[in-house]
């Protein structure tokens, strides 16, 4: 099942699998947002 996540940003993230969406969103934290780190826990807590 896809799993979903929008930044506060706008950037949106759709992936298939848990470990897509993780390093997707930590891509896109370390490049748009470096004073900002969330776990894989984290990140899928939020996700939906």
């Amino acid at each position: 099942m896809a799993r979903r996540l929008t930044c506060p940003c706008g950037e949106m993230f759709r992936e298939e699998t848990d470990d897509e969406l993780v390093e997707k969103v930590q891509a896109h934290l370390a490049a748009e947002h470096p004073d900002h780190q969330y776990s894989r826990d984290e990140i899928l807590f939020i996700s939906y």
